[in-house]
């Protein structure tokens, strides 16, 4: 080895060191984690939470959500700008999972934990008397291979197949019903379902009930047949297209106006030109926008020039009443 050689080696060696350094040396962010998530105080029917600063939430703040820790449901509880989060009318000696995500991104930092109300009590008995917190199984990751989800977030989001009976829609079968994934708990905004076989998608909207049908955009990536989708609900894959409705499936709700209601996006949403319609646009995270009608699970709102549609869910009130 000559000393040209024996001086690039030595370089090579010593970028390698510098990189494994900062590396180690980044915060648990580089792996999606909220810093430090723990429960502060345990009360009979309340939970506080607190965690500490997480690269990547300044500017975005922190959406908290509860549900059962041996179930796949979770429910928002709430957001914070802060730290710490306080969540109240429980029930007594009953076992939670809590999440805690980056708003907005939950992909940047999230984390959970399974806390027990109640467990402040030193009464040992009692305590052992307590369910016990069972983590939730990891679903997404483990369907078949002909079919992948991607966005989903690691034993929060919730998935698995589902045959043609357990659809229970005659339409679908008679169209070819190939397959169908259901996908529920935390669904984050642009959530990818593909599948390794060609043909057309439909989605069966889980806001509604019963569940709304509506045909999904598709698209083809790396031999896959692809759709996106914002909310909880099932997607199809069927072989024919789509069959000329006589009515809509759209149900009918009352148009109620809205007075100073004024809210703050925690997803980046769909604008549509009418509830569950056509797709206009998009009204981007964390924008305050003014809605000023409600119909069943929508908002009518104006954003950039455009006044449109977009889900009641994925936002906070800032102010006025906002159903």
């Amino acid at each position: 080895m000559n000393a040209r050689q024996l001086t690039r080696l030595c370089r090579t060696a010593l970028f390698i060191a510098l990189v494994a350094a900062f590396l180690s040396a980044m915060p648990a962010l580089a792996n999606g984690e909220i810093n430090n998530l723990r429960a502060t105080k345990v009360g009979e029917e309340s939970i506080t939470v607190s965690w500490g600063d997480t690269p990547g939430a300044s500017g975005h703040g922190y959406d908290v959500f509860i549900g059962p820790a041996g179930g796949n449901s979770n429910d928002p509880a709430g957001g914070t700008d802060g730290t710490s989060y306080t969540i109240n009318g429980l029930r007594p000696d009953t076992a939670y999972r809590i999440i805690v995500v980056i708003t907005g991104n939950p992909h940047l930092g999230h984390s959970e934990i399974f806390v027990t109300t109640g467990d402040n009590d030193e009464d040992e008995e009692a305590s052992t008397r307590r369910p016990k917190a069972v983590p939730p199984p990891d679903t997404c990751p483990k369907l078949p291979a002909r079919v992948a989800v991607f966005g989903y977030i690691k034993r929060v989001t919730q998935c698995q197949m589902v045959d043609a009976a357990g659809i229970g829609r005659l339409d679908l079968i008679q169209r070819g019903f190939i397959d169908a994934v259901d996908v529920w708990s935390y669904v984050n905004g642009g959530l990818e379902i593909c599948f390794r076989n060609d043909g057309w998608l439909v989605f069966l909207d889980a806001a509604y009930t019963p569940r709304m049908l509506m045909e999904l955009e598709r698209y083809h990536r790396d031999g896959m047949t692809c759709g996106t989708i914002d909310s909880a609900g099932t997607v199809a894959l069927v072989s024919s297209t789509a069959p000329q409705y006589a009515e809509s499936t759209l149900p009918v709700f009352e148009a109620i106006p809205l007075s100073g209601c004024q809210i703050k996006l925690v997803e980046t949403l769909f604008l549509r030109a009418e509830p569950g319609g056509e797709i206009i646009g998009l009204v981007w995270l964390n924008s305050e926008v003014s809605a000023f009608e409600i119909n069943g699970y929508w908002y009518r709102v104006e954003f950039e020039g455009q006044t449109g549609y977009i889900s009641r869910y994925y936002r906070r009130v800032l102010n006025g009443g906002c159903g």
